[in-house]
């Protein structure tokens, strides 16, 4: 009888504890309504070309204008809907979508990034709402760059959004991608992208969490350390290097 209690007991806590985790609401580190630095959603935002390094962690955007997601061409709920998957960063409960948003007119092709701080390297996901795209291609007029675009993490290019891509209205989440820790930094981080419109409509969203699983969205190397930070073997060898000239210096004395 012991054992079958015990059996009951043990089963009643693996049951709780995959509920509790189930129902584990992520920490949110870019919400729906996040500070975008952009240019190009409209003719009184755009500028000849965003240069070759607008998506680099180094790059100044201080020319670039402020606005807050959503991006829509009339209201936040006319191209960007609800379905029954838009609560799971909440643990089940949907956020309504943000009262405010930028105006991103039809046949524009923003180029968007925000900055978000991690108190150390952290596994994301990222959920996106996108009518139509993301990305274009170097031939396309709207680009400027040079090069085909995309969306980036801390500079580097994202390489499995083919999905992204699809027509329709901007469901959330209807694209939700994974970022292992090693493309993020301590400190500061850069989310970087280039929205796109068929023509119609435009509508975007984002969120990045605390990742909870689903599709990879690099199978790229992961970026170098921040500028200026010395990565652990770097500074192993420069104190190495200390160490060694000392003892050159001490011999050369001795000589002496």
């Amino acid at each position: 009888m012991k054992s079958i209690a015990l059996k009951m007991l043990l089963g009643a806590v693996a049951f709780a504890a995959a509920a509790s985790s189930a129902l584990a609401v992520p920490t949110i580190f870019v919400n729906q309504n996040a500070s975008y630095r952009y240019i190009d959603a409209t003719v009184a935002t755009s500028i000849a070309s965003p240069g070759s390094s607008w998506f680099t962690v180094g790059f100044n955007d201080s020319g670039w204008f402020t606005g807050n997601g959503t991006f829509d061409n009339t209201t936040p709920t006319s191209t960007i809907f609800d379905l029954a998957n838009a609560g799971l960063p909440f643990g089940g409960v949907a956020q309504p979508l943000p009262a405010g948003f930028t105006h991103w007119d039809v046949g524009f092709a923003p180029f968007l990034r925000t900055h978000f701080t991690l108190a150390a390297p952290t596994a994301l996901t990222v959920w996106i709402a996108i009518d139509n795209g993301i990305g274009t291609s170097a031939a396309d007029p709207r680009n400027g760059t040079g090069a085909a675009t995309g969306m980036y993490i801390n500079g580097v290019n994202s390489t499995n959004i083919g999905l992204v891509n699809a027509e329709g209205a901007a469901f959330r989440w209807e694209n939700v991608f994974n970022i292992p820790s090693n493309y993020t930094f301590a400190g500061d981080n850069l989310f970087a992208l280039q929205l796109e419109d068929h023509g119609g409509a435009t509508g975007f969203d984002m969120m990045i969490t605390s990742q909870v699983g689903n599709n990879p969205l690099f199978t790229i190397a992961p970026p170098p350390g921040p500028t200026g930070v010395p990565e652990p073997t770097t500074l192993s060898l420069f104190a190495a290097g200390l160490l060694g000239f000392s003892a050159i210096r001490r011999r050369s004395r001795a000589k002496t």
